[in-house]
């Protein structure tokens, strides 16, 4: 199987392989729900927004939300960017 074929939790497996982070099913769900929040951050002008009928404040910048998913584009993570995030969202990944 070439890579493009894989799913999208097959790509996580290889990915927290190389960037050493969790490998279960629920960290794969974790994971997906902190990039989503981290594509909003993309979008998002100033130091606050709504997601999902919450305010939050920024713990990163629309900049370094970008960085962050360009990485992954590429097959690596971030894992300090996602760990912030994920505290912010109570997600443990």
């Amino acid at each position: 199987m070439k890579k493009h074929q894989y799913s999208e939790y097959e790509k996580y497996i290889l990915m927290s392989e190389k960037d050493k982070m969790n490998q279960t099913y629920a960290s794969f769900l974790g994971f997906k729900t902190i990039v989503s929040f981290i594509k909003e951050i993309v979008g998002k002008t100033g130091d606050t927004f709504l997601h999902n009928g919450t305010i939050y404040k920024k713990k990163i910048t629309s900049n370094e939300a970008s960085k962050f998913l360009e990485t992954l584009t590429r097959g690596r993570c971030d894992v300090d960017t996602l760990r912030r995030i994920g505290t912010q969202l109570d997600i443990r990944v």
